[in-house]
């Protein structure tokens, strides 16, 4: 697990400063059955109790790794349905030429439709004007900090979003879909699309805020 918190815990509890562990569900314990049994049966050798006031278990009793053990396996395919229902939907609306979601300086989503932000679309411009001059990222990306134009994280400007923004299709109105997806359900680590995944090129599908010519 990468979750700070339940990593603290895990350390209080070899420390022998918890002896019992309260927690709502399996699912929110741990991600996925092997991760689970590893833990409970880490806790159990140092003889603290974990109860799953859902399930109204508690691990160190005598039938809790044996219930917990199947319980997991469910919760674990229950998490697999929900991604699969996810993926459905997404791929779902990149297949009708509509985002699902996207985070981008200039837009905003409106239906699944790409909507021009008037006053980012200004600083996109301006990119785009200062770039055709000659300037290359780094000095725009610097004269961007000095007006206090900020990334669409509300972040400085840096030259590596300059450059990204620079070589984004997006910004003349065209789509390109699935261009990063989910590693699996249990990881949800972003990968990039190198070809593994099908992509969706949408030409026109949305308002452009820079001439492709």
């Amino acid at each position: 697990e990468d979750r700070e918190q339940f990593n603290k815990l895990l350390e209080e509890c070899q420390k022998g400063e918890i002896d019992l562990i309260l927690t709502k569900s399996i699912s929110r314990f741990a991600r996925n059955t092997a991760t689970l049994l590893k833990t409970i049966r880490e806790l159990k050798s140092l003889h603290v109790d974990v109860y799953f006031e859902e399930q109204n278990i508690h691990s160190i009793s005598e039938e809790g790794e044996l219930i917990l053990t199947l319980l997991a396996s469910v919760a674990q395919e229950e998490a697999r349905d929900m991604s699969e229902n996810v993926k459905w939907a997404i791929l779902k609306k990149f297949s009708e030429g509509k985002v699902y979601t996207m985070t981008i300086l200039g837009y905003r989503i409106k239906d699944g439709v790409l909507v021009v932000e008037p006053s980012e679309a200004e600083t996109v411009k301006e990119i785009y004007s200062l770039y055709l001059k000659g300037y290359g990222p780094n000095l725009i990306a610097k004269l961007l900090r000095q007006k206090g134009c900020k990334s669409r994280y509300g972040v400085e400007m840096t030259s590596t979003t300059v450059h990204w923004i620079l070589r984004n299709p997006t910004y003349t109105g065209d789509l390109i879909l699935q261009t990063t997806y989910r590693e699996n359900f249990i990881t949800k680590k972003t990968l990039k699309n190198k070809g593994q995944k099908r992509m969706w090129k949408v030409e026109e599908a949305h308002e452009p805020i820079i001439d492709k010519e």
